[in-house]
């Protein structure tokens, strides 16, 4: 703060009145000041700055949109510049593109499986225009392009698994690159966070609920696919979604579908079957394009399926 009216992020100055509280952030990481603007729905980057280098974006970075679902993308342009140790102008300009491009589980070292892990796919170019007098690529600079990818799970704030990779663009070398895996049980949560403390008790008693579940009658199997095998298609799907599934034996069998932030969209009432076959259809003609996550039940037990919509 400059007094009491003005916040100062390196060579910007941002009005108190005109910000939202927690509009403004500093990440602090190997020894960088990363600076951000959190605007409506986007979170984007405006600059940094370390002992040896101060840089400001002109342009800012977009980092993130939220929510970001699988298939989603975000690109901007950007353009910085600043001082390399106080003395050498630094200027460069490219572009960032940020993609939800994979999902799946992951099986991590403790052998524990994270479900609903989505990864995101950053690539951000990176021209050095320093020495161009009208501020474009040169020929001389074939530019890099750093690669990011982060693993996200649903009800952590922070990605469990993520690499880093500088590639000079004119041969594709690596310039350098790194990892890093964030255990799950090591991501802290503020007591007045109670967002996402929720969501993963919600997801801990799931799971207790699932193993705890007593062995009546109606019980008796280990997992769901030991009562129920299901077949789900199109998928992707553009219209209406097919549920051919097979009872093993009798079981109350019903469908939920979800966002991948965990509303609740449609639902099948849960219905009593004996032994045999069936079919049912979910009309998802009116979803937006985006991923889902369809929740089959049978007397108790549950598993969740990604669905696609095209």
């Amino acid at each position: 703060m400059e007094g009491d009216s003005v916040y100062i992020m390196g060579d910007k100055r941002f009005k108190r009145e005109d910000v939202k509280d927690n509009e403004l952030i500093v990440g602090t990481e190997h020894n960088t000041m990363y600076y951000y603007h959190l605007k409506e729905d986007s979170l984007l980057q405006i600059g940094h700055e370390n002992p040896s280098v101060l840089l400001a974006y002109t342009s800012p970075m977009v980092i993130l949109h939220f929510p970001m679902n699988y298939g989603e993308k975000a690109s901007s342009n950007y353009q910085s510049k600043g001082l390399y140790s106080g003395t050498v102008d630094i200027q460069t300009e490219g572009t960032v593109t940020v993609t939800a491009d994979a999902y799946g589980k992951m099986v991590l070292p403790s052998k524990d499986t994270l479900d609903l892990v989505l990864r995101v796919k950053t690539l951000q170019t990176i021209f050095d225009t320093s020495k161009d007098g009208d501020n474009s690529p040169t020929a001389k600079d074939a530019g890099k392009q750093l690669e990011i990818y982060r693993w996200y799970s649903k009800g952590y704030r922070y990605p469990v698994f993520e690499t880093i990779r500088n590639v000079n663009l004119s041969d594709h070398s690596v310039l350098f690159s790194t990892a890093f895996f964030f255990p799950p049980q090591d991501h802290l949560y503020l007591d007045t966070d109670s967002a996402n403390l929720a969501l993963l008790d919600q997801l801990w008693n799931m799971d207790k609920e699932t193993i705890d579940q007593p062995n009546t009658e109606h019980t008796e199997a280990v997992s769901l696919t030991d009562m129920l095998i299901c077949k789900l298609y199109p998928n992707p799907v553009s219209s209406v979604l097919n549920m051919e599934y097979e009872l093993k034996k009798d079981a109350t069998v019903g469908f939920q579908l979800f966002t991948i932030d965990g509303a609740l969209l449609k639902a099948i009432v849960p219905k009593q079957r004996k032994k045999g076959v069936y079919r049912e259809t979910l009309d998802c003609s009116s979803l937006p394009v985006k991923s889902y996550v369809l929740r089959i039940a049978a007397n108790g037990l549950f598993m969740n399926e990604v669905i696609i919509k095209k």
